[in-house]
């Protein structure tokens, strides 16, 4: 009964010594993280403060510039004035001069690139969009099978350049391939001195009419055209 007693003293003793421990590493490690962030709140603070300060002393210096550059154009218009000569630069006004003696502040229309001005959005967008659709070409195979071409009036060019009217990415074509026209209500196809040539209805052609449902092969894209008219 007694060792046990003096054993369980021994083992209080043992764990309230470990805790005093463990807190006065606890209260080191916060104290150290407070001072870094102090340190750091302090850096921040001052280089926020020294922007500020090179801020406003810019700003103010900027003032007196301007305060000087005023005064020296009343002066020089004074004696404009006392010469009879007629004022310069926009600051100037014709005739007499300024009678004040200060310089006068320029109209808006000498401002006039500095304006709002307000900007037609529809001379942005693509001509195409706005022309009448008479017709389409849809790919029946490759990297765009499914998709399908508007066609306008006037020519369409078909290609793998980006500035075609109708780009179609196939190895075998070339940079200006072939163009549909639509003209008179007619439709024809003509082939632009390609190296794989324009088929139609797997005939190769230089030119050709078409009709409805004709199918066009540009290198190994073939197309079928669908007609309105």
């Amino acid at each position: 009964m007694i060792w046990d007693f003096f054993k369980g003293l021994g083992r209080s003793r043992v764990e309230e010594a470990r805790a005093k421990v463990q807190a006065k590493g606890m209260g080191a490690v916060a104290k150290a993280k407070g001072k870094a962030a102090q340190k750091f709140n302090e850096g921040v603070d001052k280089g926020i403060n020294k922007a500020k300060d090179g801020a406003v002393g810019a700003a103010k210096k900027g003032a007196d510039k301007a305060k000087g550059g005023q005064s020296g154009g009343g002066t020089s218009n004074q004696g404009n004035q006392s010469s009879g000569g007629k004022n310069m630069g926009i600051f100037g006004k014709k005739g007499g001069g300024n009678q004040s003696g200060g310089g006068q502040m320029p109209s808006p229309e000498q401002y006039d690139d500095a304006r709002t001005r307000a900007l037609n959005l529809d001379s942005f967008m693509d001509t195409r969009q706005r022309k009448e659709c008479v017709g389409w070409v849809v790919a029946l195979n490759g990297n765009h099978r499914g998709e399908d071409f508007r066609l306008v009036p006037g020519k369409n060019v078909m290609g793998t350049a980006a500035d075609c009217d109708i780009v179609i990415t196939d190895p075998y074509l070339s940079n200006q391939h072939a163009t549909i026209r639509y003209e008179d209500g007619e439709f024809v196809v003509v082939d632009l001195d390609s190296t794989n040539g324009t088929y139609v209805n797997d005939k190769r052609i230089s030119r050709c009419d078409l009709i409805d449902n004709d199918k066009i092969r540009l290198g190994r894209t073939e197309l079928k055209f669908k007609s309105l008219f």
